[in-house]
């Protein structure tokens, strides 16, 4: 994957919620919009905050598992907004 690759994703608002929690350091995805009919947030994530994501997703080792499954490479594609 391009090192600069920009993801744009759109996701449940209550799982994006959680993935602000988990990790509440300023962790570098940007919220552009929410749609109040589907109840989702639309919003960037980069290549490189994908891959730390997609540590947490590998091993079930962590309350961090679940939540970053949607970061891995044979996931991701069902979240994006093209």
């Amino acid at each position: 994957m391009n090192a600069d690759k920009i993801y744009k994703l759109e996701i449940l608002r209550n799982q994006y919620d959680r993935i602000a929690e988990t990790f509440n350091e300023a962790n570098g995805m940007i919220a552009l919009g929410y749609n109040i009919n589907k109840d989702t947030v639309t919003f960037t994530v980069s290549e490189q905050l994908r891959k730390r994501f997609a540590k947490f997703a590998k091993k079930n080792d962590s309350h961090k598992y679940w939540i970053t499954q949607m970061f891995l490479p044979k996931n991701i594609n069902k979240y994006e907004v093209r």
